[in-house]
């Protein structure tokens, strides 16, 4: 089956990026400003938290720091994404998927969302200049078809900038009862 993603556009004010590469991140939710060093990362990871924060203001609660696949990471950021998606995923289907994208780190969506309802959602996050890759398209097909979740893609802007947001068709295989789960 194929399933269209149609591209969300946020858009930020300009003086929101000015401040963010100052190293003001007043606007982060307070959980945020401890796990993003501004003065380090400068605007290397704005667009992924400005996504962020405006998932959270809309309900959603997540994380830009997990991993789905089976890498080691030495990075303690992650450490708290992973239970995340040990708490909220089915062990089974993360086991399942883990399987499938063995040996495979690149495409992996840069939020990881959930609410109390046990909605899921992953979010590519888009920026000018870059443009999504195969392991990218992949990765949220997998996601669709094991997980059975929803996925998105947001392009993050200046607000006045113009966009015309894309579409996206990727392969989503349906299952007829997955390992019984």
């Amino acid at each position: 089956m194929i399933y269209t993603i149609q591209e969300k556009v946020i858009t930020y004010p300009e003086q929101v990026l000015k401040e963010w590469q100052k190293g003001n991140k007043d606007w982060l939710p307070i959980d945020l400003t401890e796990l993003v060093d501004c003065k380090s990362y400068f605007n290397k990871y704005f667009h992924e938290c400005y996504a962020l924060t405006h998932y959270l203001d809309n309900g959603w609660y997540g994380t830009a720091f997990y991993a789905l696949g089976n890498s080691p990471t030495s990075n303690s950021l992650y450490d708290a994404g992973r239970v995340l998606l040990s708490q909220y995923i089915c062990p089974v289907k993360l086991s399942l998927l883990k399987g499938i994208r063995t040996g495979l780190t690149a495409g992996e969506p840069e939020l990881f969302l959930f609410k109390p309802d046990g909605s899921l959602l992953f979010v590519k996050v888009q920026k000018a200049g870059k443009h999504l890759s195969e392991a990218e398209l992949i990765c949220l097909s997998n996601i669709k078809s094991v997980l059975e979740c929803e996925v998105e893609i947001v392009y993050v802007m200046e607000g006045s900038k113009t966009y015309k947001p894309k579409t996206y068709d990727i392969k989503v295989v349906q299952f007829p009862n997955p390992l019984g789960v």
